[in-house]
């Protein structure tokens, strides 16, 4: 993703998370902010046209954080997500990134079971995280599997 798709990912944020979506300044600050990894997903399959479907968002570093992934209503259940989560991780893995964080809405099962596929585990929950609507978000972790690399 670059600063010429802020626009864009605003529409999506707005579409994805009505509630709370990002601005256009939170977005492009996310974008230039060094030790970030995002990636968005298109329509076709070349994975450089079309319309933008799903992005995603990692913090890079021993200890990595997913920041975000949001994917179009339309667009869930046909594996974007996970090819937009499978991106973060292997950027997190290039990184070196030791330990991989990511807090998603307690009632967001389908991401959780997404997340516990790549090998996420649950380790706590943060009361009232969420604030639109007000929601606990729960805790997952993802460690290098034999110290070495990111699966």
């Amino acid at each position: 993703m670059t600063a010429a798709d802020v626009p864009t990912v605003c529409a999506l944020e707005q579409a994805i998370f009505p509630e709370d979506p990002w601005t256009p300044g939170m977005v492009d600050e996310e974008l230039r902010a060094a030790g970030r990894h995002y990636v968005a997903a298109y329509a076709n399959t070349d994975g450089a046209s079309g319309e933008i479907v799903g992005y995603a968002g990692i913090t890079l570093g021993p200890d990595a954080d997913v920041m975000t992934i949001g994917v179009l209503p339309q667009w869930r259940g046909k594996g974007v997500g996970a090819r937009l989560l499978a991106d973060l991780l292997s950027a997190a893995e290039a990184a070196g990134s030791e330990r991989i964080f990511l807090e998603v809405r307690a009632s967001n099962e389908a991401a959780q079971g997404l997340y516990r596929r790549y090998g996420f585990e649950i380790i706590g929950r943060i009361r009232n995280y969420f604030r639109h609507p007000l929601e606990d978000a729960v805790t997952m972790l993802r460690e290098r599997a034999d110290n070495t690399s990111v699966h």
